[in-house]
């Protein structure tokens, strides 16, 4: 799945998030149907003209009146200045055939979420495109910290081993109350350094889907003298769609386990062979940022 996915760097992440260009999604829109415009230039010329003017009713009329659907909790203000600043650094046109167009922000390579594509009339924003470009990106960076953070607990586990494991891994995220077992415990007078952090306590397989690290779950399989940890969408098909194992030595690996990936996932063992038939999961960029 990772192939399908780009990459986002920290600074595309920050234009996502403004992305959304809509200064007040926050606010109510007027009803307005949606413009069409004669070029892909004159639709996000007046785009940006909206977004710079705070115009609630021309933002209704480029992107349609169900706009806030596409950022629901609205964007913070300086994350549209920052968008702003991009904008007037640099944006243009990126061709996608002869129906659609993707809007070039900035000197990162991020393009605007919401594709300009082909009708009738003209050309015109599309926010249904928009909403579905939006969460495939977002499982894009989810799948992508799901692999750092499996790397990050492999060398948590190593640290374990060489000190407060005494040569053996740690059988869980999370110790047991007043134990030591697992990489992370409180940090508490007379206790060691932990192996990990507090972010272990948002980890687990049983942390509510809206809780769940960056969308995934994560758990420890021990197997004889090593392990596995394994990472899962806690949400299959919105926070995330691959799962994806690392082993004590190994790289990550991933497998798409379709929509019955919660229970296929926790009934994983450590000594599971099927992990061998996962692939890498090497990322690839590939597709509009």
């Amino acid at each position: 799945m990772m192939n399908a996915l780009a990459q986002c760097s920290s600074r595309c992440v920050q234009l996502a998030s403004s992305a959304a260009m809509l200064a007040l999604a926050a606010l109510a829109a007027p009803a307005a149907a949606q413009q069409v415009y004669p070029t892909q230039q004159a639709a996000a010329d007046a785009f940006g003209q909206a977004l710079a003017t705070s115009d609630r009713e021309a933002l209704a009329k480029v992107l349609g009146p169900n706009y806030r659907q596409i950022v629901p909790g609205g964007v913070a203000q300086e994350e549209i200045y920052r968008f702003l600043a991009a904008w007037a650094q640099k944006h243009e046109i990126v061709a996608d055939g002869d129906q659609a167009a993707w809007l070039d922000v900035g000197e990162s390579g991020w393009t605007m979420p919401v594709p300009i594509v082909r009708v009738a009339q003209g050309w015109r924003f599309d926010p249904a495109a928009g909403k579905a470009e939006i969460r495939r990106r977002a499982i894009g960076r989810n799948e992508l910290k799901a692999i750092d953070t499996l790397r990050a607990l492999q060398a948590a586990q190593a640290r374990y081993q060489n000190g407060t494991g005494k040569g053996q891994y740690a059988d869980r995220l999370v110790s047991q109350p007043g134990a030591t077992d697992g990489l992370y415990w409180p940090q508490l007078p007379g206790y060691p350094l932990q192996a990990f952090g507090p972010d272990a306590l948002a980890m687990g397989p049983d942390v509510p889907a809206a809780d769940a690290y960056y969308g995934y779950r994560y758990k420890v399989l021990p197997s004889p003298r090593s392990y596995w940890i394994v990472a899962w969408p806690a949400r299959y098909g919105q926070s995330g769609i691959a799962s994806f194992v690392i082993g004590a030595q190994g790289s990550v690996h991933e497998a798409d386990l379709g929509i019955g990936t919660a229970s296929r996932a926790a009934q994983l063992q450590g000594s599971d062979a099927s992990f061998d038939n996962w692939i890498d999961a090497s990322p690839q960029s590939v597709g509009a940022q």
